[in-house]
């Protein structure tokens, strides 16, 4: 693809490199990183087109139901903790599955947003 010229009021132009798919996809990941983790730290609802609002923190969980890597994570977080390893350790893990989980949901967006559906963050009532 060429890339676009766009004319500037004072005469000149702005020419923008046009994104491949993988480099349009890293930049929707990115964008929709910062608002899932934004959501989270807000304790914001998530809105997808064509289903139904659910609060960030369920919608984390719920996104790596399904992906063996996570689910094992998770278990491991739980059995750490009924094993009363120290803190760290179990913050530690907790915190590798939170990485993996955000990474799935973000995913898990970015693709509805691929297929042309709306993902909105909104405020809990």
């Amino acid at each position: 693809m060429s890339n676009m010229s766009i004319p500037t009021p004072c005469g000149t132009a702005a020419i923008l490199r046009v994104y491949n798919d993988e480099e349009r996809r890293a930049e929707l990941m990115q964008d929709l990183g910062a608002d899932v983790h934004l959501a989270l730290c807000r304790d914001q609802l998530i809105h997808r087109e064509y289903d139904f609002s659910q609060r960030a923190a369920e919608a984390l969980y719920a996104a790596t139901e399904g992906n063996q890597l996570a689910e094992d994570a998770f278990a491991l977080v739980v059995r750490s903790a009924v094993a009363r390893d120290p803190l760290a350790v179990v913050g530690l893990l907790f915190r590798q599955w939170l990485d993996l989980a955000v990474r799935q949901l973000t995913s898990n967006l970015a693709d509805r947003c691929e297929d042309g559906q709306r993902v909105t963050f909104g405020a809990r009532q």
